[in-house]
């Protein structure tokens, strides 16, 4: 039966979270105030029409106006290099709120800066959403040190009511397909987990500053190279270096080169998809670069299953993964059998069903559809 009553005070909430008036809100849908006032008031709910123009204003799905807003909800963190993402989700999979603030990786920017981001972004949802019951954070390089106990207990002083958990985020991964004994991540860095009984091991991921290859940190500084030692060499420019030189607006690079060390490692990372274009463009250097870096992963999922007995099945996520999964994959295929599995939803959606789990909600069976359908739909 529809609720009225539920419907008018989520068009009310939705319309002042925007700072709009009744008839500011009534203009903006092209109905009367009149309307805008009897919907809120449970006096008479919108028509089906009306209903899709909301939703489509406030950027949600008809759904999340009809259902209610204070049940249990569970807050999953994925946070990487590039990006921190923050998503609520009700026990039956459908989206509430989504959050992106900058990378949180502790090795990169610091425990100081990754805790204060976590705990800002954890503290605007509460702002909307009191109802929260669990927390899962899967943090890139959270296992450094004592990084992960000091921000567990941070969080717990800042949230005690709030049950919560830290842990690499390669948990994200392996909450994705079960079945799965690796996970590997190139994305701005590049590591392969291995599920060893009840522990995890790593391989790679010691950082840009001592990693070699298979991150797109690693791609994007292999081009800046060969674009200087052309320019060293008095070579022509390649048709990968031209490429570069439109990415980075520049004659040369080495004009360009206080930007470069001045956007540091994220910067770098974002080249990478010059070398993938060349490479598309039949670049020889570029597939040269493309293939090193794939050897690079290849060596390391062989690694999990020589040492640690794993599976030939690996969770493959990332940045590299998600614009460019098919190439690289081809690549790795060329020195090793693990098969690659690239998810069809992001690691975030791991992180928010072991949120759900650690209340010892299971999942529902609609929980998949109903996050695929959702996540998409809600805004930032």
């Amino acid at each position: 039966m529809l609720d009225i009553s539920l419907i008018g005070r989520r068009i009310k909430e939705l319309r002042k979270e925007r700072g709009l008036t009744q008839t500011a809100f009534a203009d903006a849908l092209h109905v009367s105030f009149q309307a805008v006032s009897n919907w809120e008031r449970g006096i008479a709910p919108p028509e089906l029409e009306n209903l899709i123009n909301i939703a489509t204003y406030f950027g949600i799905l008809v759904d999340d106006l009809l259902r209610p807003q204070n049940e249990d909800l569970f807050l999953g963190i994925d946070g990487g290099g590039t990006k921190t993402e923050f998503l609520l989700v009700s026990a039956d999979g459908y989206v509430q709120k989504r959050l992106l603030k900058s990378g949180c990786n502790p090795n990169d920017i610091g425990y100081s800066k990754m805790s204060s981001l976590i705990l800002d972004g954890i503290g605007d949802i509460l702002k909307e959403f009191q109802s929260i019951k669990s927390v899962f954070c899967g943090i890139a390089g959270i296992s450094t040190g004592d990084n992960a106990k000091r921000l567990q207990d941070e969080l717990k002083k800042r949230y005690p009511k709030i049950n919560i958990q830290i842990k690499n985020d390669s948990f994200n991964l392996f909450a994705l397909d079960e079945r799965a004994d690796m996970a590997v991540i190139s994305g701005t860095g590049s590591v392969v987990f291995v599920k060893d009984g009840n522990s995890y091991k790593r391989l790679g991921g010691w950082g840009y500053l001592l990693d070699g290859a298979g991150s797109a940190y690693d791609i994007g500084r292999d081009a800046l190279r060969e674009a200087l030692r052309q320019e060293d060499m008095k070579e022509s420019p390649s048709r990968m270096s031209r490429m570069l030189y439109k990415k980075l607006n520049t004659d040369t690079v080495w004009n360009h080169i206080n930007t470069v060390y001045n956007g540091g490692k994220p910067y770098i990372a974002g080249l990478a998809s010059v070398v993938f274009e060349a490479y598309q463009q039949g670049d020889t250097r570029a597939k040269e670069i493309i293939d090193k870096n794939a050897k690079a992963l290849a060596e390391l999922l062989n690694a999990g299953v020589r040492l640690y007995g794993a599976t030939a099945l690996a969770i493959a996520s990332g940045g590299l993964f998600e614009h460019n999964g098919d190439i690289i994959a081809e690549h790795i295929g060329k020195y090793s059998n693990v098969n690659l599995k690239m998810s069809d939803l992001p690691p975030i959606y791991g992180a928010c069903r072991s949120a759900c789990r650690m209340e010892g909600c299971k999942p529902v069976d609609a929980f998949y559809e109903n996050f695929k359908k959702t996540y998409g739909g809600i805004k930032t």
